[in-house]
């Protein structure tokens, strides 16, 4: 006797199924869509997304320019969802091995990206974190979909691999602007320009001629700012010392010079003197210097002068009446 088979009705999905199966296509579009309008801005000039100085010191690092970054981040996100839109709609299973590879490699590169940025140059592109946390956004949403947990778990494990190794390494310090690392400033008279930056060392003879001649002929003119480079605690006590004479005021190459020939004090070492002279050797360093005394002058906003050795020094002050008359040595 055969039995009558019934027929199988299998029920729609529900909603929340539908849209956890979406929300990975709509995370991704929602990124390239944000890229694709930063990369317009950037294109037309209008700017970025990104508001704050991070962005801009971090874009500097790219080495082929901000905006190739930027362009290469709109094709991932749209190709990861033209890849996620296709795979919603024929669930093939080398289609999802694709996604995930592609996936995978954003979460490793991103995790790289951040990684240099908070421990190499120690700088904050909001872009950047916010591309971030779309791609573990993703993610989830990914492993939701899939009904995946380990995908997850491979996934935050690569980004943290690749975001702590950046810690193993030691990169460059960034190259502080002239202003950080002034101890002294004088001003010789009320005027914006020239700005000079004069770096020294209190165990260079020639660095003592040039303090010499300006000591007996002061600058009539600019605003003058002292950059010692001396990092031994012996010379770091006599320039905090330099901070309290009543010299430094009035004339702070004669300052310099008294405190040089003097023992030095046992005092505490002042955090400015050290800070000052640290990134007076970077900016050196970074800059290609290698030897004082250096003038660097910037004469306008948008022209520099960089003098180095003490005979050019004092002819370029006296040729332009910063000085009245110098020292021959």
């Amino acid at each position: 006797m055969k039995q009558k088979r019934g027929t199988i009705i299998l029920g729609a999905p529900s909603l929340g199924s539908v849209i956890i199966s979406w929300l990975p296509v709509v995370l991704s579009v929602i990124a390239a869509l944000a890229l694709s309008l930063e990369y317009w801005l950037m294109e037309t000039g209008r700017g970025g997304l990104c508001p704050t100085a991070g962005c801009a010191v971090v874009g500097t690092f790219v080495k082929f320019g901000e905006k190739v970054f930027i362009g290469l981040g709109v094709i991932f996100f749209w190709l990861l969802a033209g890849a996620l839109f296709l795979a919603r709609q024929w669930d093939k299973s080398w289609l999802w091995l694709l996604i995930a590879i592609i996936l995978t490699a954003g979460l490793a590169f991103d995790g790289g990206i951040l990684g240099f940025q908070r421990f190499g140059i120690q700088e904050a592109c909001v872009l950047c974190y916010a591309v971030g946390v779309a791609l573990l956004l993703i993610l989830l949403a990914f492993g939701a979909a899939r009904k995946s947990l380990a995908a997850v778990v491979m996934g935050l494990a690569v980004w943290t691999a690749a975001f702590a190794s950046q810690a193993m390494f030691l990169f460059p310090e960034r190259t502080p602007d002239l202003r950080e690392t002034v101890l002294v400033t004088h001003r010789a008279d009320t005027s914006t320009y020239p700005q000079l930056y004069y770096f020294f060392s209190l165990h260079c003879p020639f660095c003592t001629h040039v303090l010499a001649s300006l000591a007996t002929h002061p600058p009539v003119s600019g605003e003058w700012n002292l950059v010692p480079l001396d990092t031994q605690p012996e010379d770091q006590r006599k320039l905090t010392a330099l901070l309290d004479l009543p010299e430094t005021a009035g004339n702070p190459f004669q300052a310099i010079l008294l405190v040089e020939q003097s023992a030095a004090p046992d005092i505490a070492i002042q955090p400015q003197v050290t800070e000052a002279a640290r990134k007076g050797g970077t900016f050196l360093r970074n800059s290609g210097f290698r030897g004082v005394p250096l003038l660097i002058i910037q004469e306008t906003p948008t022209k520099r002068v960089v003098l180095q050795g003490r005979d050019p020094i004092l002819n370029y002050l006296l040729e332009k009446r910063i000085v009245p008359f110098r020292l021959f040595f």
